[in-house]
């Protein structure tokens, strides 16, 4: 269902874009907005793969494993947006805004994900 969501909302926004993308955007602009999806798809399946193993956890371990993770994968994607930077060629400003607009809005699922009921929740992660 989580994947679905992300599926979905990458697919309208995608969508929206692809105009502007192609009439206005060079090569290397658009390639630098593909690789921020990227890295941001990357981060949000991970983290909800570390969210679903902290749903059954006491609320210390949980709290511990969402925020830290979170705080983790932030870093990591810093870091990576550092060496994109320095040793490739791509837009730096349709880079970093591509990862953090698709960082914000995948973030945004994944809390109204981890938001939702309980009982809603152990079903998915049954599934």
């Amino acid at each position: 269902m989580f994947l679905k969501y992300i599926l979905v909302y990458s697919a309208v926004v995608l969508l929206i874009a692809i105009y502007p993308i192609f009439f206005f955007a060079t090569k290397v602009q658009a390639l630098s907005i593909a690789v921020g999806y990227i890295i941001s798809f990357i981060n949000v399946l991970i983290g909800y793969s570390l969210n679903k193993s902290a749903l059954g956890k006491n609320t210390k371990s949980f709290m511990v494993m969402v925020l830290g993770g979170m705080g983790i994968r932030l870093m990591i994607v810093a870091i990576l947006l550092v060496l994109l930077l320095n040793y490739t060629q791509l837009e730096s400003i349709s880079l970093v805004s591509s990862v953090f607009f698709f960082y914000f809005l995948f973030i945004s699922i994944e809390i109204y994900f981890l938001l939702k009921k309980p009982e809603e929740i152990g079903k998915e992660v049954k599934t």
